[in-house]
């Protein structure tokens, strides 16, 4: 061995240490994946015995006006009752009040380039469904479901609301009020289509029907003997017979809920309500169950949770669970701490207020170095 060099440990050194440091890396951001690894244990099984402790409704949105699912806990079981309790009213004056956006939706894409005409095909096609469902429109007879509650509550409802919102609330009696929403659904179908007949479709070739579509949805009326003749007031009118109709439903519902609980297990009732971004606000299914919590209004975001992006009742449950176990482990780590317990459960980022705090420190001393630098 005999000149043959030594090997120079020292100059691997940096090899060696950068191995170690990656592996030191490694098991410091495991503590957070396993953390995550022990957290969803957690959740799965405090989704697993969520009905044995309280009652959870899951309510979801559909065209028809929400479907309702009851789990509770009876004879040490899970039962699950489901249930869509709108009528048909709800949905029809609902679709009918999309006539517009339809119109809309058949041009729209061709607004940048007026020079495109292939809206009228679109616009054509749509014309043809409104008039089938115009054409088809008495077949559907009792098929609105409208009982006598519900027609005394249309009455209440089209008379003191409709005014608030276009300034022409009709003047419906329980005798009348069929035949005039009839008249209102059947109306907003025939404007419709005489809109895209007559105005949209008789444009000349080089024209597009943005400027044509917006004077006919604000269009006013001053003929005061027939204040229902303009496409917002028909509008407004098919919103608030589906408003009506959907509140009639579900306050029925959780009514008759209600009443199988004792009061003790009925406070303890969490519901979710699966919503789009765009529905999260206001949001009309979560407005009429709320009366009905034993906290009111008081109860939201706390045991009635408007949450997105759920598309079925175990996504429910397991999101639940999750808020549960978090409520759990915030009032352990954070009791009487200057950050609320509610942000390690709730929708503000448990680093957003201290983020807060500093960019506005960074900020400050941003404008402090330019006001420095300043020569004058």
């Amino acid at each position: 061995m005999e000149g043959k060099e030594k090997f120079n440990w020292k100059s691997h050194i940096s090899i060696v240490d950068s191995s170690l440091s990656e592996q030191a890396v490694q098991n410091v951001e495991k503590v957070d994946t396993e953390m995550l690894v022990h957290m969803n244990h957690l959740q799965d099984l405090v989704q697993d015995d969520l009905t044995k402790f309280q009652p959870v409704i899951v309510a979801q949105f559909t065209p028809g006006g929400g479907k309702f699912t009851l789990l509770r806990n009876q004879y040490h079981n899970e039962s699950r009752t489901t249930v869509e309790p709108v009528s048909n009213l709800f949905a029809m004056a609902k679709s009918i009040a999309h006539a517009p956006l339809g119109i809309y939706g058949c041009f729209g894409p061709y607004a940048t380039t007026p020079l495109n005409q292939d809206w009228r095909i679109a616009l054509g096609s749509y014309e043809k469904v409104l008039a089938t469902a115009l054409d088809t429109f008495d077949n559907i007879k009792t098929g609105f479901e409208i009982d006598e509650e519900l027609k005394k509550r249309l009455v209440k409802d089209l008379n003191e609301v409709t005014g608030k919102f276009d300034g022409a609330a009709p003047d419906v009696t329980e005798e009348n009020v069929i035949e005039h929403i009839h008249i209102v659904l059947k109306k907003l179908l025939a404007e419709a289509i005489n809109f895209i007949k007559n105005t949209a479709l008789a444009l000349l070739k080089n024209e597009a029907p943005t400027r044509v579509f917006q004077q006919w949805c604000n269009q006013t009326s001053r003929d005061t003997e027939n204040p229902d003749d303009t496409v917002y007031k028909l509008i407004v009118q098919c919103q608030v017979i589906a408003a009506c109709a959907q509140q009639y439903g579900i306050s029925s519902l959780m009514q008759e809920w209600k009443a199988t609980f004792e009061p003790s297990e009925w406070e303890k009732l969490y519901v979710i309500v699966e919503a789009e971004w765009v529905t999260r606000k206001m949001n009309s299914i979560a407005q009429c169950i709320l009366p009905y919590m034993t906290d009111g209004m008081d109860a939201l975001d706390q045991r009635l949770l408007i949450v997105t992006n759920l598309s079925d009742v175990e996504k429910a449950l397991h999101f639940l669970a999750r808020i549960i176990q978090d409520r759990a482990a915030a009032d352990l780590i954070l009791t009487n701490q200057k950050q609320p317990r509610k942000h390690l459960s709730g929708q503000v980022d448990l680093l957003g207020p201290v983020m807060h705090d500093v960019i506005a420190t960074n900020s400050e001393e941003e404008i402090e170095k330019v006001v420095a630098k300043c020569p004058y």
